[in-house]
């Protein structure tokens, strides 16, 4: 993932970076699934007294971050201390254009709200 620091023309130092999602490989879906082996019957020498572990109120389940159609392909972040940018679609070749025009890219992104 290419990183890059610039200064905009008020001298802000920014952060930018892209993001690319990662696409789940066919056939990786089935982890989502809970996978149980069917109940025992009473005279299984095998059958548990316990409840399932994986049914345990405290386990976390994972799930899939679903993104907005217009995130798919990706993303470029701007990040300075007391702001953050993103847009869409990363703009090509932007790891080698001059901090100029990086700025400039900066100013369409959209703002972001940051987490606390």
């Amino acid at each position: 993932m290419p990183h890059r620091t610039f200064r905009d023309a008020d001298g802000v130092e920014w952060q930018v970076w892209n993001v690319v999602p990662h696409v789940l490989q066919e056939g990786t879906e089935r982890r989502l699934r809970v996978r149980r082996a069917p109940k025992p019957e009473p005279h299984d020498p095998e059958r548990r007294d316990h409840p399932e572990r994986r049914a345990a109120p405290d386990r976390r389940a994972r799930l899939r971050m679903h993104l907005s159609p217009s995130l798919d392909g990706g993303w470029l972040v701007f990040e300075a201390d007391t702001e953050k940018r993103r847009i869409t679609p990363i703009p090509h070749g932007w790891d080698s254009l001059p901090d100029a025009e990086l700025d400039r890219i900066r100013l369409l992104a959209d703002p972001v709200p940051r987490r606390s």
